[in-house]
């Protein structure tokens, strides 16, 4: 909100910029800010997508998300998800699942994920939505058992896990994507040299590498192009945060 504040006020000269996740067009659903995150900000290119693994205890007799959900409506009140935090992927995609399946299932919100990772590991909750960088050497380990890969594609490191689009779920993926916005009122050549200096790195191997070892999926985008999918992840996320009565963390 910060960051937000200061690039939504400062001068359209294509000197000052916000990188900035995608949850960034949720904010108004959750609480109060001191911009429009649509009209005071113009978009500018797309990094990418930074993939999740939907995960669970190995002790938990579930492989997939379609088998995940028929354990939880066996067991009504009896399993737990790890919430990262309200209006995150992490706490939107299982509510989606309950909504959806008619599961009942309860968050237990955590101030940081490692904790909530531990308790994960511990079997002292059966769910979580994970960014692929801090979980996937558990995975790997043995110690938490992938279902679902949150992303456009399959992990090379765990080729069998399936995507949920993959698994007939992907409207209710929430993808964190990494936008990169310039104040209300660019100009349009400033842009343009911006998106084709973004697309011109998206493109070198090493810089490809870097990310993808990130567990960054590129994905270049024209402006045009990138201002409608924002606008439609504007509409769509805060139908759902409304239709849930989501408000930020300690509001």
């Amino acid at each position: 909100m910060v960051a937000g504040s200061l690039v939504s006020g400062a001068a359209p000269d294509g000197y000052t910029l916000l990188l900035t996740v995608s949850a960034h067009v949720a904010f108004p659903f959750l609480m109060k800010v001191p911009f429009d995150v649509m009209t005071d900000f113009t978009p500018v290119a797309m990094v990418g997508v930074s993939s999740a693994i939907v995960c669970v205890p190995p002790s938990l007799p579930v492989d997939n998300l379609t088998q995940l959900v028929e354990y939880a409506r066996a067991r009504p009140s009896k399993l737990n998800y790890l919430n990262p935090g309200n209006g995150t992927g992490g706490h939107l995609i299982p509510e989606q699942l309950k909504i959806k399946y008619g599961l009942d299932i309860t968050s237990i919100s955590y101030k940081g994920l490692p904790p909530g990772v531990q308790d994960l590991m511990g079997g002292r909750i059966e769910l979580g939505v994970v960014s692929t960088s801090l979980i996937l050497h558990h995975v790997k380990a043995g110690t938490l058992k992938a279902l679902a890969i949150v992303g456009p594609n399959r992990i090379p490191d765990l080729p069998n896990v399936l995507t949920m689009t993959e698994q007939g779920m992907g409207e209710m993926e929430v993808r964190s994507a990494l936008p990169l916005y310039g104040p209300k009122g660019l100009p349009e050549p400033i842009v343009e040299r911006l998106n084709k200096a973004i697309g011109a790195a998206l493109a070198d191997p090493e810089v490809r590498t870097r990310l993808g070892n990130a567990h960054i999926d590129v994905t270049p985008m024209s402006p045009a192009v990138l201002a409608l999918w924002l606008a439609g992840e504007h509409e769509r996320l805060g139908k759902l945060i409304q239709q849930l009565g989501i408000k930020a963390d300690g509001s």
